[in-house]
């Protein structure tokens, strides 16, 4: 099959939840498909020693085109302001607004009068009104959270008044954008049956299938070396809020709790732009350390007896956990954490939600060497069983051929 593909954000490096997933199912997708491929450069997610044109030829490995824009207001503040303004005012939602540009609209044109494709597959719920421009071609919406979810959480956990009435005002407008684009689409593609639900109750008729998220089971797999004892790891980018949510929240209402118990406590996080409270925090907490973007997360991981996961809001599933538990590492996370994930509790991971829970679960794991061990191991047999990506592909394949057989009628 010939696939138009349009992401926001481009595949490589993949090193975020959404990179991560494109890229890996376009890698998969390669072997049996024509795609291509046309994404936004997204000044946010570059690292400083990236190469975009480096990370343009990479994904030419697997895409017969590539085409890259800028999003317009990338970079521009008073542009950004003004859009943030305008937006108040319309029923679209902001990120919908954020994505359009002029030039990504010639591309997908231009692309569509010089080839026939089989389907277009549209990456976020951002990028669902570019469907228009391809109204006689089978049409797939990715859904990598239910976004409107995500934003009704995090206005009920934020403190700031305006922010949260911002934040729900934009989960109504983007609500309705998802009921409309459920209608638009053939097919949708949902992460877990959680999300899946939540879409059909948004839109009683949408079809959607579950393609999961995965892991690559051959890059992140257990090692040999010695795990230092009282140490904790969490790995997400705090540039997306339900992380740095996640940290602020440990920092201030659980840490104490288990340095309590645990006076050698050690805890490395690792993401991309640790915001300031975060620096403060650690500044006062030497024991605390964040690290920033690193390439190679393993070696950290590795080292580390428990990989803790005190995420509060948020959607989809979460990449890093499948990264843990394919490494064969003892987790404590909460209910929304593991969220879409199939694991059981006491078996693969370990699941608390208040403050003490998460503290006391963490301190008998760090003083239970056997017990870490074997819920690790139970952790890479169900990563191996149900999300390395070999399995994961054929799932999105199966839609692809759904979607394959529309246009032939």
């Amino acid at each position: 099959m010939r696939i138009l593909l349009i992401t926001h954000l481009v595949p490589y490096p993949p090193k975020g939840g959404c990179s991560l997933r494109n890229f890996n199912l376009i890698k998969e997708c390669s072997r049996k498909h024509e795609i291509h491929l046309l994404t936004f450069f997204q000044k946010a997610h570059l690292e400083e020693n990236s190469n975009m044109a480096a990370n343009i030829e990479e994904m030419r490995k697997y895409c017969r085109i590539v085409e890259v824009f800028d999003i317009p207001t990338d970079g521009k503040m008073l542009a950004w302001y003004s859009l943030l303004l305008a937006n108040l005012f319309s029923p679209t939602p902001y990120s919908a607004w954020k994505f359009y540009s002029g030039k990504m609209k010639a591309a997908i044109e231009s692309q569509l009068k010089k080839y026939e494709y089989d389907l277009i597959e549209i990456g976020t719920i951002a990028l669902a009104n570019y469907r228009r421009l391809a109204s006689g071609v089978p049409s797939l919406l990715v859904h990598h959270n239910i976004e409107s979810d995500l934003l009704f959480r995090r206005s009920k956990s934020v403190g700031n008044p305006a922010a949260k009435a911002y934040l729900a005002l934009q989960g109504m407008k983007l609500r309705r954008f998802e009921r409309m684009a459920c209608e638009r689409f053939d097919l949708h593609t949902v992460v877990s049956d959680i999300d899946g639900a939540s879409l059909k109750s948004i839109c009683p008729s949408v079809r959607s299938e579950i393609v999961p998220n995965g892991v690559d089971t051959g890059y992140f797999k257990p090692s040999l070396a010695p795990v230092k004892n009282d140490s904790l790891i969490y790995v997400g980018g705090m540039t997306w809020y339900p992380n740095l949510d996640a940290m602020l929240y440990f920092t201030r209402e659980v840490w104490h709790l288990i340095l309590k118990e645990v006076p050698d406590l050690t805890m490395t996080l690792i993401g991309r732009q640790p915001s300031s409270q975060i620096a403060e925090f650690c500044s006062k907490n030497r024991a605390f350390r964040s690290l920033g973007f690193i390439d190679d997360v393993r070696p950290y991981i590795s080292e580390s007896a428990v990989y803790v996961v005190p995420i509060r809001v948020g959607g989809g599933t979460r990449l890093k956990i499948l990264d843990a538990m394919a490494m064969g590492k003892a987790i404590v996370s909460t209910s929304v954490g593991c969220e879409g994930i199939e694991v059981t509790n006491g078996k693969d991971i370990v699941i608390a939600d208040s403050p003490e829970q998460i503290a006391g679960e963490t301190v008998h794991l760090l003083r239970d060497a056997v017990r870490r061990e074997e819920l690790g191991r139970n952790a890479r047999q169900t990563a191996e069983r149900l999300y390395s990506w070999d399995v994961v592909y054929p799932k999105l394949d199966a839609v692809y051929t759904k979607l394959s057989a529309m246009k032939k009628k």
